[in-house]
């Protein structure tokens, strides 16, 4: 699928009708709340009507059920009738809405962790959930059979015609019919709040899906607390024993805290409804979660049956009898719902990812490495998790979490074993820490963020390790900026496979490898390259130094970073493998930046003569050799000795106005530049550059395809209209529209010959009259590898004032997958998941960020003024004694000025100076620690902006949503009130 076919996830369809409507509504109370009213309101309205259908759909199969109640089961369906209606026309029903939207809505929102990590998602209240279902769920169920037996009316259900299935089944119903307008009622506010927040972008699949989870997590609570209330006449103890006989399910999830063994530790664990339910939370529908809470549900609901059943046979002569017959069927239908969960747990028959970013989805080259996994080398992931995450590593958690669990259920469903042990919100110091310290090398790790205003240091843990028999691989944190899903499959694939493929990084001066090379009179130690350290995570990484031919097969594929700095046999050998059909990725720069050791495509080689120099320059390979064989036309013009010089491109834009140390020689390759088609700056036409976005070149070269080429040369990476190319050693400039700075060449060139090296081995492959298909890359610029590329991939935000989107690593990754055949790693890293974050907050951040920034270049330029005033004024109250001592020293040369005099003097001068000089000093620490404290103060205030916005968001998202429902039960008990009081005389009301 190309960018052009791809589907914008941010993109909402309109429906005129229902939009039109919609927006009538919600335009007097959101247009104050949006800068950008248009668009955030048509969001806001399309989300709605997509919540809207998705409820719809839901409760018209709610109304088929019970539609078919009231045909089949009319007895059963009065029942539901009037216990629905009678809990809504009393006030007491409309106060215990209110106690549950006013939860819910503090659960969700008031937490520091919801506004933390920037996501709108129901986090915090899917963790208080269970909890607050302790209250509410007990306060609707202790009434059900408890009020009819205190005001006597159990006896009147009895005599009616119908069985104790269709009294069970109309309270339930009834209940449940109360629960889901509740939830109803608290999903619309839930969803106002988000949708204010996000600006009408948030994921209303993932909100439909975690209140449907809610959904069956009460159909279940309602089942097991209407055992309480048939047991008991009284209403709080009901309440009490409704509370007790559900909270084993809610508390289930905390049993690793009470029970020694970890085994039964797990079983009750998962044996409650934290599991199950975290499918619906993450945005997922699977068989297994509502499989669950049906079958709990059911099995409840029997006991009921049995205990209202009961006045048949307690008191007969069988009475014990029968118990004990009833008690073992109670017993068996447990044991046959145990069996079943853990049936289907495993074996999930609909398991569908219902969020709109697909945020719970894993990609088609994923799964298929789950499938294609030994069934003998189960994988053990241990996964390490603090419980402070700062702000930008909130997603990044989120993300892993789901992943994780998914990686576990697609094994499952696959029949494959992937062991996920996930320790969530340990404590820095505690003994899971100690774990993943002394056990996988995870270590907190420290870094730097702002906070309140000011810069903090903080740690955190963030790591996972993956074993598999003797292998094993750790992940030490897992980096904001890298795609956690093919972090993770590259570690299950480095794991579970048993050899890895061989990459042969070609020694060049480049030096890739590290090492020594001369730079100017002295010798330079060189570091490896991180890029080696990301490649040896997937490849067997091997140094080649080109001292004899390469044999096709030997190496999956080569690295050769500035081929032209080869001696010229070193050359020929890697052009003969080239031509062997080795695939090679080519990255040769026509003036490097990132190293100044590197000798530029058009100048000579120096030798390496010692420190003390000599000897003339060095002989390099002719690159236009491998230009003839790859057929590309490199635009340049000869230089000395002998070589080629190619022209630089330049192009005109920059989508980062803050970085201004850029110029018209960095080039980026941006899919939003103007003028560029969707897929035209970043090709669509190959898998290395589909679905990448943005790639910065600097001083990179221009390369082209020849017009006769029979090579299939793919341009991967392409300016924008407005750019050319100029010669590397002037300024001018010559107005050429798009250029390429990479191709992708394969095929077969019939015109070239290999030509083996010329000392080549004979015994080696290929000859003078063979021909081989060529696979190669070629990427006119070598500084599309700079190392701080790789930094800027694992810390985006290092720089406060823009975040880039360069995408250079994961380019050069997707080359070298691509040429070994190995592209299941960029369909990974390419699968990126979308999620809805609180646009809100984000736009009161940036502007707070803007202001800090302009108020920060006002302190600053007001600083040097008055520095600069204050060195002036310090140069004229010297300046007097400086011309004193100039007539002085003219006066000596004529003799009538004594040299005592003259020194006295300049000692004069000298102390004023260094007075003034102290001066100075003091009062420029003065003015800087003065900038530097109102500077503080602004970021405090845009942090307290941002702060206050965030509590009245809070305030606002907790108090409204309760007025409704207080208003309606107010306006029922004033109408009860009312008609009590009709055929009462005046005399007898006083």
């Amino acid at each position: 699928m190309t960018k052009r076919d791809r589907p914008d996830p941010h993109a909402r369809h309109p429906r005129p009708f229902f939009a039109s409507l919609i927006r009538s509504l919600l335009n007097p109370v959101l247009q104050p709340l949006f800068s950008s009213t248009t668009m955030a309101l048509n969001n806001v309205s399309m989300a709605l009507i997509s919540l809207l259908t998705k409820d719809a759909v839901f409760l018209l199969i709610l109304l088929m059920v019970v539609s078919a109640l009231a045909r089949t089961k009319q007895a059963a369906f009065a029942v539901m009738k009037r216990n629905f209606i009678g809990y809504f026309s009393n006030p007491t029903g409309y106060v215990f809405l209110c106690i549950f939207v006013f939860l819910t809505s503090v659960a969700a929102f008031w937490p520091y962790e919801f506004f933390n990590s920037n996501l709108a998602t129901l986090d915090q209240l899917n963790y208080w959930f269970p909890v607050i279902m302790l209250v509410f769920i007990p306060a609707i169920t202790m009434s059900i059979w408890a009020e009819e037996k205190r005001q006597g009316t159990d006896e009147l259900l009895l005599t009616l015609p119908a069985d104790d299935f269709d009294i069970v089944i109309g309270k339930y119903m009834s209940a449940a019919a109360i629960f889901t307008a509740s939830l109803l009622f608290s999903q619309l506010s839930t969803f106002t709040t988000l949708a204010i927040l996000t600006e009408g972008s948030l994921d209303t699949g993932l909100i439909f899906t975690t209140y449907l989870g809610y959904w069956f997590v009460g159909l279940a609570m309602i089942a097991i607390g209407m055992i309480a209330s048939f047991l008991t006449g009284n209403l709080t103890v009901g309440f009490i024993l409704g509370a007790l006989f559900n909270a084993p399910l809610a508390f289930a999830s905390l049993a690793d805290s009470v029970s020694p063994s970890q085994r039964v530790a797990e079983w009750v664990r998962d044996s409650g409804i934290a599991r199950p339910f975290d499918d619906f939370g993450r945005g997922v529908i699977s068989s297994s979660s509502i499989i669950y809470f049906i079958l709990v549900a059911a099995v409840a609901l029997y006991v009921c049956m049995v205990l209202i059943g009961r006045r048949h046979w307690t008191g007969g002569k069988d009475g014990n009898s029968m118990a004990w017959h009833y008690v073992a069927r109670a017993l068996a239908l447990v044991l046959f719902t145990v069996g079943a969960v853990m049936l289907f747990r495993s074996k999930d028959v609909v398991r569908a990812d219902m969020t709109e970013g697909k945020v719970s989805s894993l990609a088609d080259a994923t799964k298929t490495l789950i499938r294609e996994l030994d069934d003998d080398r189960p994988i053990v992931i241990d996964a390490f998790i603090s419980k402070e995450v700062p702000e930008l590593y909130a997603k990044t958690r989120y993300e892993l979490v789901n992943l994780l669990k998914e990686f576990r259920s697609e094994a499952a469903k696959n029949g494959r074993t992937i062991e996920v042990n996930l320790y969530d919100g340990i404590d820095l110091f505690s003994e899971d820490a100690a774990l993943a310290a002394d056990r996988f090398g995870i270590e907190p790790v420290t870094r730097m963020f702002r906070e309140k205003g000011a810069y903090t240091q903080k740690q955190l843990i963030l790591g996972a390790a993956f074993r598999s028999g003797l292998e094993k691989v750790t992940v030490p944190i897992f980096e904001y900026g890298i795609p956690v899903e093919y972090e993770l499959v590259r570690s299950i694939n480095t794991v579970a496979r048993g050899s890895r493929k061989r990459l042969g990084i070609v020694a060049t001066d480049a030096r890739l490898m590290g090492g020594t090379v001369m730079n100017g009179m002295s010798m330079q130690r060189v570091e490896k390259h991180p890029l080696i350290d990301e490649l040896a995570k997937q490849y067997d990484v091997e140094e080649v130094d080109l001292s004899g031919p390469i044999t096709p097969g030997v190496y999956d594929a080569l690295v050769a970073v500035q081929p032209s700095s080869l001696a010229p046999q070193q050359f020929d050998r890697l052009t003969a493998a080239i031509q062997s059909g080795v695939p090679t990725a080519i990255f040769e720069d026509p003036r490097p930046i990132g190293a100044q050791y590197v000798t530029a495509t058009g100048d000579a080689k120096q030798a390496q003569g010692g420190m003390f120099g000599g000897g003339g320059a060095s002989p390099k390979g002719d690159i236009r050799q491998l230009w003839d064989v790859l057929e590309l036309n490199v635009p340049g013009q000869p230089g000395m000795q002998g070589l080629f010089s190619p022209e630089l491109v330049w192009q005109q834009h920059n989508p980062y106005p803050n970085l201004e140390t850029a110029n018209e020689l960095w080039l980026f390759i941006d899919e939003q530049a103007r003028g560029v088609q969707p897929g035209e700056a970043l090709s669509d036409d190959s898998p290395i550059t589909s679905g990448l976005r943005q790639v910065l070149a600097i001083l990179g070269g221009a390369v082209y395809a020849k017009k006769d080429a029979t090579l299939k040369h793919t341009a991967l990476l392409s300016t924008g209209p407005l750019s050319g190319t100029l010669p590397s050693q002037t300024v001018g400039q010559v107005m050429t529209g798009q250029t390429t700075l990479a191709q992708e060449i394969q095929g077969v060139n019939p015109s070239v010959p290999i030509a083996m090296a010329i000392e080549s081995d004979k015994s080696a492959e290929g000859s003078e009259s063979e021909t081989a298909g060529i696979k190669a890359v070629y990427i006119a610029d070598m500084d599309i590898i700079l190392p701080e590329f790789l930094l800027i991939r694992a810390d985006p935000d290092q720089i406060s004032d823009m975040r880039f989107q360069f995408q250079n690593v994961t380019f050069a990754l997707n080359v070298i997958d691509w040429l070994t055949g190995d592209t299941s790693f960029i369909d990974v890293r390419n699968h990126e998941p979308i999620y809805a974050s609180l646009r809100m907050i984000d736009s009161v951040k940036e502007e707070a960020a803007s202001l800090v920034r302009k108020r920060s270049r006002e302190f600053q330029t007001q600083y040097d003024e008055t520095i600069r005033e204050a060195q002036e004024k310090s140069d004229q109250e010297v300046q007097a004694l400086r011309e004193e001592i100039d007539e002085l020293q003219k006066d000596r040369e004529t003799g009538s000025v004594s040299p005592g005099v003259l020194r006295e003097k300049l000692t004069a001068f000298q102390i004023k100076q260094a007075n003034q000089q102290r001066i100075l000093e003091v009062q420029q620490a003065k003015l800087q620690n003065e900038r530097e404290q109102k500077i503080q103060d602004v970021r405090r205030e845009a942090e307290q902006e941002v702060t206050a916005i965030q509590n009245q968001v809070k305030t606002a998202a907790v108090v409204l949503p309760c007025i409704p429902p207080l208003i309606v039960g107010i306006m029922v008990f004033a109408s009860r009130r009312l008609r009590e009081r009709e055929n009462i005389s005046k005399s007898r009301l006083k």
